[in-house]
């Protein structure tokens, strides 16, 4: 008898391993170009955004974002990882895949982009759930 619920085990683990499993995350590592360092405020806040991402959407679109975190006075580099609990609207689905923007802002307003600097994963440019592996470079300075 527990060779058969042994076996029984082996066989739903098996199973449930040879489906594609997706999970709901997408993560990563914020990191800061070499010389912005003056960018740096004490009132600077790190947005990361996921975007929904499509044949007729691009990172640059003003799609609003589905989901965004919020890291005031971050630490560089600086880990991240977006799920449900991070929608912008509450009830929304968290699908992906998703164009993953990260924008540091020295006011810690993400709509005023004097001063703020931006990145994505080049390696990345859309990225789907379970991808924790997005490494974000802020490097573009926003005018």
């Amino acid at each position: 008898m527990k060779n058969i619920l042994m076996v029984l085990v082996a066989a739903v683990v098996m199973s449930t391993s040879a489906h594609a499993y997706t999970d709901p995350k997408v993560g990563g590592m914020v990191t800061l170009k070499k010389g912005l360092e003056k960018k740096i405020t004490k009132n600077g806040v790190l947005f990361i955004f996921a975007k929904q991402a499509g044949p007729d959407s691009g990172p640059n679109d003003r799609t609003p974002p589905v989901a965004v975190i919020r890291v005031a006075n971050p630490t560089f580099p600086q880990a991240f990882v977006i799920t449900q609990k991070n929608v912008m609207i509450p009830g929304s689905e968290f699908k992906g895949p998703f164009h993953v923007i990260a924008r540091y802002t020295p006011s810690g307003d993400a709509l005023v982009k004097t001063g703020a600097v931006e990145g994505m994963d080049p390696k990345f440019p859309s990225a789907d759930l379970g991808n924790k592996n997005l490494n974000i470079e802020l490097n573009v300075e926003l005018k």
